[in-house]
């Protein structure tokens, strides 16, 4: 099998098997399901339902389950070892729960940076063909018991443990192991675990996070990145033997329990984490080093398998996100007040078309930052935000000659009346996409933050996601002992007349959803294929309050080199500092499958040089 890397995949020939860069809630349950024939034929659909929500049940009332084997199996990553292990999986007769906990594992020992299945977080969808039914996975932690807000934010632009909340990915794995897995968690981890042993070559983009870390004040990470001292560099070879016996242990804790049954054995590898050894060097590591966590924040923690919020797009596309407290919201918020525009005669580079997008997005993120946060803390006003009044209110706020100023009032606060130009450290993630050969998919974010902090010989990093909460009283996303931060995390499915037809993501914070909206919207409405959508140059705006400590609002709009110079003038006429260059524009994965299922087009990010995919066609 030939591996491609992800700048060199403009040109592929899909041959047998191809490598390239690749407690429920919702009450209030809408019908987005399109009435549409069950061969996947492209007809129009019955209904559009332009009020979004929490979904539950089939895509389609129609649903009918494919043949098993008989679709296309395809998965894409942002790093060839774990586009592999997910392949290997997926070729061991494993699902796509099963690929992506090896993924993510994977990923855990090759990009330690930004996401660890020991010391994360993970919102992610998952489409099970058998039943029709796309679920949402909640992996995401508590703030710990002996946070304050004082203390915190005595210490909030300085990083250590106490920047860390309860890792909840581990649980959420196991629960998607659990619910829709079929091997054991041996043969899942050991391609992590054979990494891990064996050592991989230092990419240049990791080889710039460790420049730029504090490695040298961490002596368990400075033991595993700067051995006598010296911050390993490009092309030098790192191991990770600590996390490896970690990975170890939970497999002897499954396969102890393995004589009472699988759950039993699953269940084992949760309590070996959340109360057992694990949970208790990590609350030792946290109290030895000034951090909030407790024995009773890991014992009490589980995950949670939810129902994804979902929106209607046009006729034919039907978009799943993650809900509160995941952001993903914000990106059907977009597409709805998009849905509104007519993009016909434009290309993606045209001022319009992007100034429309901008907008949107400025618009949705408002709503996110003065209404999303964890819904057992505050009210989410899921359906409002989604429905079709407060999309066509939001769209009648875009002037297209004129940028909206920051702050953007609260759409609540506003009528129908047009009001445009009123005025009132970069993160990191991993996001990555399965499908198998039965029609079961995955579209995974996973996510620490960024950093490079190892606790103690777990060789577990641990995440910083505490930056990403308010200290003010009253904010949507304030910190409170024992709630969750509102999470970045947010993949997205889209259904094309009821078919599953693009799992997509981007990386990189605030970048997340309205690099996903550019994502969607050049796939749909400009037509590019999976490669194309996610090399094409991105723009990034900065028009509201960040998500992150100390919430700057910026109010640019970074754009990647390709906008032509007229476009960027365009757009500082109509009042945006728009300029070339800047933001982190983040990595995006992307796969877009036929109607029918049985071939599958892959895009891996090549602005980073170690993304990779692959495709094997059905019955090979």
């Amino acid at each position: 099998m030939a591996l491609l890397a992800g700048a060199a995949v403009a040109v592929i020939a899909i041959v047998a098997v191809v490598f390239f860069i690749l407690d429920r809630n919702g009450d209030n349950d809408v019908d987005l399901a399109v009435g549409t024939p069950a061969n996947g034929d492209n007809g129009s659909a019955a209904t559009v339902a332009l009020d979004g929500g929490f979904v539950s049940g089939p895509v389609r009332d129609d649903y009918e389950a494919p043949e098993p084997g008989s679709q296309a199996a395809a998965v894409v990553s942002q790093h060839e070892h774990a586009t592999e292990a997910g392949m290997r999986v997926l070729e061991q007769g494993g699902t796509a729960a099963d690929a992506a906990i090896a993924i993510a594992a994977s990923l855990s020992v090759v990009e330690p940076w930004f996401s660890s299945v020991f010391g994360g977080g993970t919102w992610a969808l998952y489409f099970d063909a058998e039943t029709g039914e796309v679920t949402s996975l909640d992996g995401v932690g508590p703030t710990g018991s002996n946070a304050t807000v004082e203390d915190f934010g005595a210490r909030a632009e300085s990083g250590g443990i106490h920047q860390s909340n309860v890792p909840g990915a581990w649980d959420g794995w196991m629960l998607w192991l659990q619910e829709y897995g079929e091997l054991d968690l041996e043969d899942i981890l050991t391609p992590a675990i054979e990494t891990a042993r064996e050592g991989y070559t230092i990419s240049a983009e990791m080889a710039d996070w460790l420049d730029r870390s504090d490695i040298a004040g961490r002596p368990d990470t400075a033991e595993i990145y700067a051995p006598g001292g010296v911050v390993l560099g490009e092309g030098d070879t790192v191991q990770q033997l600590d996390l490896a016996n970690t990975f170890e242990d939970v497999i002897v804790a499954y396969n102890g329990a393995l004589d009472d049954g699988r759950d039993a054995a699953i269940q084992a590898a949760r309590d070996y984490y959340y109360r057992g050894p694990i949970a208790e060097a990590l609350v030792q590591f946290s109290d030895e080093n000034g951090g909030y966590l407790t024995l009773d924040d890991f014992a009490g923690f589980e995950a949670s398998i939810v129902d994804p919020i979902a929106s209607q797009y046009n006729d034919e596309y039907t978009v799943f996100q993650n809900p509160p407290n995941s952001q993903g919201i914000s990106q059907l918020i977009a597409l709805n007040i998009l849905r509104n525009f007519d993009f016909d005669g434009l290309g993606p580079g045209d001022p319009d078309a992007i100034h429309a997008q901008v907008e949107a997005v400025k618009l949705a993120f408002a709503d996110r930052n003065n209404h999303v946060g964890d819904p057992d803390r505050i009210d989410v006003p899921v359906e409002r935000l989604l429905s079709g009044d407060h999309a066509d209110i939001q769209f009648d706020r875009i002037d297209m000659d004129n940028a909206l100023e920051p702050p953007v009032k609260d759409s609540f606060e506003v009528t129908t009346e047009t009001s445009g130009g009123e005025g009132d450290e970069v993160g990191g993630t991993t996001t990555f996409h399965i499908v198998d050969a039965d029609g079961n998919a995955a579209a995974v974010t996973t996510s620490l933050g960024a950093q490079f902090l190892v606790a103690g010989d777990t060789g577990i990093h641990m995440n910083n996601r505490m930056r990403f909460l308010h200290l003010e009283d009253g904010n949507a996303n304030q910190l409170d002992p024992g709630y969750k931060v509102r999470h970045t995390s947010n993949p997205y499915m889209a259904f094309r007349n009821g078919q599953l037809s693009i799992l997509g993501g981007n990386t990189g914070v605030d970048t997340q959803s309205q690099a996903q909206v550019q994502q969607f919207i050049n796939i749909v409405e400009f037509g590019m294929g999976a490669q194309e959508a996610v090399e094409h140059p991105r723009w990034v705006s900065n028009g509201f309050e960040a998500s992150t400590y100390p919430y700057d609002v910026a109010n640019t709009i970074d754009m990647e080199s390709g906008f032509s110079d007229e476009t960027v003038e365009e757009l500082r006429a109509r009042g945006h500092d728009a300029s070339i260059g800047g933001q982190l524009f983040g990595n995006a994965e992307v796969i877009i499958l036929s109607p029918d299922g049985t071939s599958a087009d892959v895009g891996a990010d090549p602005r980073n040089d170690t993304s990779a995919g692959a495709v094997i066609a059905p019955g090979d």
